[in-house]
This record gives structure tokens, sequence and C-alpha cells, in this order.
């Protein structure tokens, strides 16, 4: 029986990436001539199609299958037609809703080559094409699965280069640098080295006229690009600094899929991802990279008053190990415990003050710097038997020192998160005013996230202990890099400095004048250094 002529003939079709791949009979085109021969055959007029080309099966919001949908719940269709009933869908939970829903607005329901017509009753076999059409879904994508992994393992690149590098032609497993943009690559990560945040870089890069990485392969390929798409953005320029590949790094199997059926991303538990190293050439030094990424763990932030110095961020207490932060008195800056300043509990005590003047230390490092580079520069032999020495004496109290440190920080983190529980029952049940429950997780908060920023630290400088490592050569780079050290800049602070500890100073005895304050400068690479 033809449906009625002012009712409308659906007639669906939809083609996945992965059906394109199963032959010409799954292309939209032939679909539709399939459909449009069996309307006319079966005398089904006002016809409308309603297509999604491109869209998997095991997802049910489709452009074109809500379009049909709308009209289903309006009761403007009479028949649905599909060539067959994986087209609406391959999964049997969400087809067969999908059917109950033609049911309940008398809507019949034909699949053209699969003889499946609802005008004459239930038909069990659909059942089991519904479930055949899931388990085809999930077998395929266990089976691609796979054999991303075994490309990955093999160092294949999965999808587009990295800015900077070219896939290289005929051979999917190499990346070569493309030396068009790989210097805007190198100027990046050397203005953070330098001082610049994200935000400053991505707007002069703007100021320049230069692309971004999606502009500039599309500019690549001849596309038109607008004054909106070119532009770089902060969040753009963190992912790029954060990216191992700049040192031959390659990194694959990070994220999948939940499953065949959710598609929400997630991220795989580091030990699964695929990580070969030097797997294609380097546009930046490790040296460099790994500097980056500690600058990224200290985020510098811009006091209200007067320049952020050149070595804020790498400045942290001795005793609670907190960042310091800068202040200012009468134009003068000085340095401060960051955990004292906050009024924060550390270990059940508040940090002392650890002041220092910003003038008076950045004096201390240079000289340090300077001494140091010199001696490595014309005493390299006895400079690396120093290291190496004062390293093996050092690194065994280190190592237990700090890991006593991390073991006392987590217990002590372990304990807020204990309180903050309590916190939030005692104020559900009104034993805690909201008042006065605001007012002590901001304190707790603030010390937890102090704490994790400590332990972090730590454990990156035992990972370093542990290594028992010491890379003079990498630090000899450095000295080369530098014919002769002026001044002290944001760039050479972060060069040749990984952390400063500042002690609390001595006083005499009754009076505020300090007889003397001890500063640890801990070099990249070597680590605390002394020229004998």
């Amino acid at each position: 029986m033809a449906a009625k002529n002012d009712k409308i003939t659906a007639l669906y079709c939809r083609l996945s990436k992965d059906d394109d791949l199963a032959g010409e009979s799954n292309s939209i085109v032939n679909q539709k001539a399939i459909l449009v021969k069996y309307a006319e055959d079966h005398g089904f007029g006002n016809t409308k199609f309603y297509i999604d080309d491109g869209t998997s099966g095991t997802v049910f919001n489709r452009p074109g299958l809500n379009a049909m949908l709308e009209e289903v719940d309006a009761g403007n269709v009479a028949v649905v037609i599909i060539k067959d009933q994986s087209r609406i869908g391959r999964d049997v939970l969400e087809v067969g809703l999908l059917k109950r829903r033609f049911e309940e607005h008398n809507v019949r329901y034909i699949a053209a080559n699969d003889n499946l017509d609802s005008a004459h009753g239930f038909d069990i076999m659909s059942i089991f094409r519904d479930v055949f059409n899931e388990w085809y879904v999930a077998d395929t994508s266990k089976k691609i699965r796979a054999v991303k992994k075994a490309n990955s393992e093999k160092g294949k690149i999965g999808g587009k280069a990295p800015y900077g590098y070219d896939v290289k032609d005929g051979d999917t497993s190499a990346l070569v640098i493309n030396e068009e943009v790989a210097d805007n690559v190198r100027e990046i990560f050397r203005r953070i080295v330098a001082g610049d945040n994200a935000s400053v870089i991505a707007r002069d890069f703007n100021n320049r006229g230069i692309l971004n990485s999606n502009a500039y392969r599309r500019f690549r390929k001849g596309e038109d690009v607008s004054d909106r798409e070119i532009k770089w953005y902060s969040n753009a320029i963190s992912c790029l600094i954060r990216n191992p590949t700049y040192i031959g790094t390659f990194i694959a199997q990070k994220r999948t899929h939940v499953s065949y059926k959710n598609h929400k991303a997630i991220t795989r538990p580091q030990e699964e991802w695929v990580v070969i190293e030097n797997h294609h050439p380097a546009i930046i030094e490790k040296e460099t990279f790994e500097i980056v990424q500690r600058l990224l763990e200290r985020r510098r932030r811009k006091p209200k008053k007067g320049s952020i110095g050149a070595l804020n961020g790498l400045i942290f207490c001795s005793d609670c190990g907190s960042t310091h932060r800068v202040t200012y008195n009468r134009d003068v800056a000085s340095y401060m415990c960051s955990a004292y300043a906050r009024g924060v509990v550390r270990f059940s005590e508040v940090c002392t003050r650890h002041g220092i003047s910003r003038a008076a230390l950045e004096q201390i490092v240079l000289a340090k710097i300077r001494e140091t580079v010199d001696f490595a520069k014309y005493n390299k032999k006895a400079f690396a038997e120093q290291v190496r020495k004062t390293t093996d004496k050092d690194s065994e109290k280190a190592l237990k020192t700090k890991s006593a440190e991390v073991a006392k920080s987590e217990r002590r983190i372990a304990e807020l998160d204990r309180i903050i529980k309590r916190l939030y029952e005692d104020n559900l049940s009104g034993r805690l005013s909201d008042e006065r429950f605001e007012k002590l997780m901001v304190d707790y908060e603030n010390e937890q996230a102090t704490l994790n920023v400590t332990v972090s630290e730590l454990k990156m400088e035992i990972a370093d202990i542990t290594a028992k490592e010491v890379n003079v050569e990498s630090f000899m780079k450095l000295v080369e890099q530098y014919a002769e050290i002026a001044e002290l800049t944001a760039e050479v602070a972060r060069s040749f400095i990984m952390k400063i500890l500042v002690h609390e100073p001595l006083r005499e005895e009754g009076k505020r004048t300090i007889v003397s304050q001890e500063v640890q400068i801990y070099f990249n690479h070597i680590g605390e250094y002394n020229v004998e």
C-alpha cells in the first residue's frame, strides 16, 4: 500500500567513513538511486531525502536524522525507507528506540534490501540483523585500534605533522623540519626562556602577520584564510611549548575513545603511550625544552606594581619550599616567602619572612653565574671533576632529605583532604557557618596548592638525583652560548638557574641589623656548585 500523497515519504541515506571503504554500493549516490527506484516501483509519492554523509552508525545525533525525526514527531511522515537496516544505525538499543518512535507516530518503516516492512508485522530476523550490525562496528573498531597501535609502534604519523615539521614524502614514519616556520618555533621557546609569556608572544606574532599552524597549513594548500583564522592565541602557544615532538620524541596512543559507542575522548594511562626517542630531527634542544617545562611549573605572576624581575619564579623559601613573591616598599623591590605573605600554615606553623632585596639577590646570582661560567670555560677538566665529586658526596644525603620532605608533604596533603571533607559535612549540617566555612576553605586550599607544587618540585629533584648523571656537557653548551654575561636578564637566569633557596637572615641579637644571609643557587644540569 502506497503512502498518502499529503504526507512525506522519507528516504534516509547514511554513509560513514568506514562504510566508504566497503565498496561502491554504499555510496550516497547509489543509496539514493536504490531508494528512488523502490519508491517508484511501490507507488510512494511526495518523497524527500534526508542525508548524513560521513557519520558513524553509532552516533545518533545527526543533522539528517534529526531533521527527519522532527517531521516524524510533527506527524508529517507516512513512511521511512532506507537501503538496509545498518543505514539507520549500528546500535541495537538506539535502533530499537527509533523503531518504537516510528510505531508511536504510525510511520511505516522499510529496509529495501533486507525485505523488511513494518506493514507486514513483526520480523524476528530484523533483530538478528541489528545485532549483527552492531557486532560489525564493534569488530571494525577493534581492528582499527589494532592497526593504529601497530602503526604507532612503527613510528608512523597518524595525522597532521606538528607546526614546524612536514611528513616526509612516501614515508609516514618520518618527520622532516620545515625551515620556513621552524624559526618561529625556536623563537617561541627562546622568548619563553627570556621571560615572555604566551599572551605576549601571540600578540606579537599577530602584529607581525605570522600565520598560526592551521592557517599556514591551509595557505600552503592554496586555500583562502580569513583575518580571524590566522590569529595566534595564548593556549596554542602553551600547547606548542609542552609538545615533546620538538625535541625529536614521538608520542602516540596518548588519547582514545571510551568505546565504539561512546566517542568521548579520554587520556590513556601514561604507561600505555607509545614513546619513541630520537624519532626525528629536533627543532629544540632538550636542555631548552626542560628549562621551559620547569618554568611552566612555576608560573610567574606580574606584581601589581613595578616589573616582574629577572629571577621571579626561580626563588624558593629554604624552610617551607614556597615560591618567593616580589613586593615594593617606597619603590624598593624585595622578595619574601609567599606562604608567609598569605599567612598560610605549613606543618602546623606559619613560616617566617625570608626576605631579601631584589637588587642584592640579583647581584649575588649574577656574580655566581659569572664565576662559575668563567671557571668552567677555562678549566673544563677540573670543573667536570669538581661537579662529579660534589654530586657523589651530596646525592645520598639530598635523596634522603628530599624523600622525607615528600613523605611529610604528602601526609599533610592527605590530612587536608580529610579536613576539607569534614568542613563540607559540618557546613551542610549547619555546625559551621558559611562565612567561617569559606574562610577556612581558602586557607586550607591555599596550603594544599602550595604543598602540591612543593611535592612536584621535590619529585623532579629526586628523579635527577636517582639518575646519578651529571650533565656537564649540557652545561658547557650553555657556557659556549654566552661569550660574555654583561647583565642578569631573564633569559640568562632561566638558562643557567634551576632554583634559588633563600634562608632567613641572621640578625644581631635584639636588633634588626642583618649579620648574614645564606642563599643557595642550583644550576641547571649540575645542581649546587661552588668553585674551589
